[in-house]
């Protein structure tokens, strides 16, 4: 009888098509893809649905005074906004509130909400939304950023829903009930908004964990989470079983080694790790560093809970922490490194 043959390169379809395999990324603080968005608010994309399998898409806006969305409401995406600088007013349901750098909001798709900039200069948004695909309404509406910035830009209501339903968002005017325009999957749930110096936290390895919005937050589609680290601190090399996650570096400079190379990563830059991609995080310099951190699907806060401390003590112990880290971890499908024999 003759035997088949086993393939040399079984997957040689992904060696012909490259963009099927997601390695992770580095996106330079500015890089990423911009547009002028309604003429004068520039939008620069780090991460669109290509680079995410389509889980979530994260992006920076820079509102001038004035500058913000209209009324509106998704039908499919959950929505996440941090605000990294300046002030905004947010509306969202029933919420009616003026806020700082280090806001965070979950807004539950469903419910109507607005935002704009009410400070005196130039906002700085992280704007996320888990699934992606909503960012192509942004890239194919937006101006290229090579063009100079226009005049502020408004549309009919109308005429801007007519351009959005492939996207599933729909633009309302306001009225007096700010509920107006609410869909039935929306129900039950509300926006929330999580100050600087909110959100459960945890601690493990010199790392702390601040988590802004998770599980029924979110609807279970992701975890956003502030990470401080703090000089020699970090997260221990690992890889996900699930998890897309996306870090961005809000203070300081990280290194980071995703898949074998390593990188150095300032304020201002977002690295992107697929699911299944080993990566680890590091503080090598003597300041605290800051980042924003997205999973997605939600879930990981429940691997903080048991993985992780509530605060440090004189006792630190970060090899132990890690160890601990390592045990947990495979019980979320979280493949963690061992601390390394001879301690730190």
């Amino acid at each position: 009888m003759t035997m088949a043959a086993t393939p040399q390169t079984p997957n040689a379809l992904i060696r012909r098509d490259p963009p099927l395999l997601r390695r992770g990324k580095l996106v330079k603080p500015g890089a990423g893809i911009s547009v002028w968005w309604m003429g004068n608010d520039r939008l620069t994309f780090a991460a669109v649905s290509e680079d995410t399998g389509g889980e979530y898409a994260l992006w920076l806006d820079y509102p001038p005074p004035g500058a913000g969305p209209p009324k509106h409401v998704h039908s499919r995406e959950e929505e996440g906004f941090l605000v990294v600088s300046g002030t905004l007013e947010l509306r969202a349901g029933r919420i009616h509130e003026t806020v700082g750098e280090g806001a965070f909001f979950a807004l539950p798709r469903g419910v109507p909400h607005e935002w704009r900039n009410v400070g005196d200069d130039v906002a700085e948004v992280l704007t996320f939304t888990a699934r992606g695909g909503n960012e192509g309404f942004f890239l194919e509406l937006g101006a290229p950023d090579g063009d100079p910035a226009a005049a502020p830009q408004t549309l009919p209501v109308d005429e801007i829903n007519a351009r959005t339903r492939r996207y599933g968002v729909t633009y309302l005017e306001r009225g007096p009930d700010p509920l107006e325009g609410a869909l039935p999957v929306g129900e039950g749930r509300a926006a929330s908004v999580v100050l600087p110096g909110e959100g459960e936290r945890f601690y493990a390895a010199g790392a702390r964990y601040d988590v802004k919005a998770a599980g029924l937050a979110t609807a279970g589609a992701y975890t956003a989470a502030v990470v401080m680290l703090e000089p020699g601190g970090g997260v221990p090399g690992h890889r996900h079983a699930r998890y897309e996650e996306a870090f961005h570096v809000l203070e300081g400079s990280v290194t980071v080694v995703v898949d074998g190379e390593q990188h150095e990563a300032p304020a201002g830059a977002t690295v992107l790790v697929p699911w299944g991609v080993h990566h680890r995080v590091y503080n090598h310099t003597e300041q605290q560093v800051r980042l924003f951190d997205l999973t997605v699907p939600g879930g990981i806060e429940e691997y903080y809970r048991r993985a992780c401390r509530m605060l440090p003590d004189p006792f630190s112990d970060p090899d132990g922490d890690e160890e601990r880290m390592t045990v947990v971890g495979r019980r979320f499908g979280i493949d963690v490194d061992p601390p390394p024999l001879t301690g730190r």
